[in-house]
């Protein structure tokens, strides 16, 4: 069952450990992080879509794609493009809706993303915004999407939950914009910016979307030993302990989405 702050002392604990959590992030992978690891417990999803205004939010942030499950490059290209028509759809809904948070039906929003998260097993999106002063327009919109709906209850409780938690998601969001702005850029010993080849990014990607070696060989055409050069040169480049940390810097440079 979905917990609420009303069912038991240990939902309440789990709100304010997740409140504390949210001064501590530092990059958009904590985020992520925190997403899974405090929100998922009031708010079950398998993709987090972050919209902010380009005018308000730190650096014209655009949009955050933060998926637990593999979606196709072109889905994903689509949703991170901030001037996509349904971010545009999905405001105004929630503007009619009293700027409350609310379920929309993905099959109602018309366009070609909506159609794109049908077919990857979507059908329901729940969203919430941040208007703030006098603007028209919300500043900051947050969707949430789960590939399994579940129990009606579950959606209802993830409804009130997000009415709560949209003040720190919001914080947290801000954060974490903030820290990539603050981030210098990693440089190689004569100066000039490191970056990773085509070829790199295409291999990172992958290990984002946890494919193993093996499995990365047979999709890009070389062989496994190759692929661990390859993340060899990648950790190196980006200062990354592991695989995994190498897609979190990716992610917080914004090399990979």
């Amino acid at each position: 069952m979905n917990p609420t702050l009303s069912d038991a002392p240990e939902a309440g604990d789990a709100f304010l450990r997740g409140v504390e959590a949210a001064h501590a992030i530092a990059s958009p992978q904590q985020l992520f992080i925190w997403l899974r690891l405090h929100l998922h417990r009031f708010i079950p999803h398998d993709l987090a879509l972050c919209w902010a205004d380009a005018g308000r939010e730190p650096g014209g942030a655009g949009v955050r794609v933060l998926n637990c499950v593999p979606l196709p490059d072109a889905l994903t290209s689509g949703l991170a493009d901030p001037t996509a028509r349904l971010w545009h759809v999905l405001a105004e809904r929630w503007a009619q809706g009293g700027e409350r948070a609310r379920w929309l039906a993905l099959d109602g929003l018309g366009d070609d993303l909506p159609a794109h998260l049908g077919r990857a097993g979507f059908s329901q999106v729940l969203v919430h915004a941040v208007r703030l002063g006098q603007r028209q327009r919300a500043d900051l919109l947050i969707a949430f999407l789960r590939q399994s709906p579940g129990d009606p209850s579950v959606a209802n409780q993830a409804l009130t939950a997000l009415e709560l938690w949209m003040p720190y998601l919001h914080f947290a969001f801000v954060r974490a914009e903030e820290a990539v702005l603050r981030r210098p850029a990693s440089r190689t010993h004569d100066g000039t910016a490191r970056v990773l080849t085509a070829r790199e990014l295409q291999v990172l990607t992958a290990v984002r979307d946890a494919k193993a070696n093996a499995q990365i060989g047979l999709l890009l055409g070389i062989s496994p030993l190759t692929v661990k050069n390859h993340l060899r040169s990648i950790q190196k480049k980006l200062g990354a302990h592991n695989r995994a940390h190498a897609v979190a810097e990716a992610m917080s440079r914004r090399l990979i989405s």
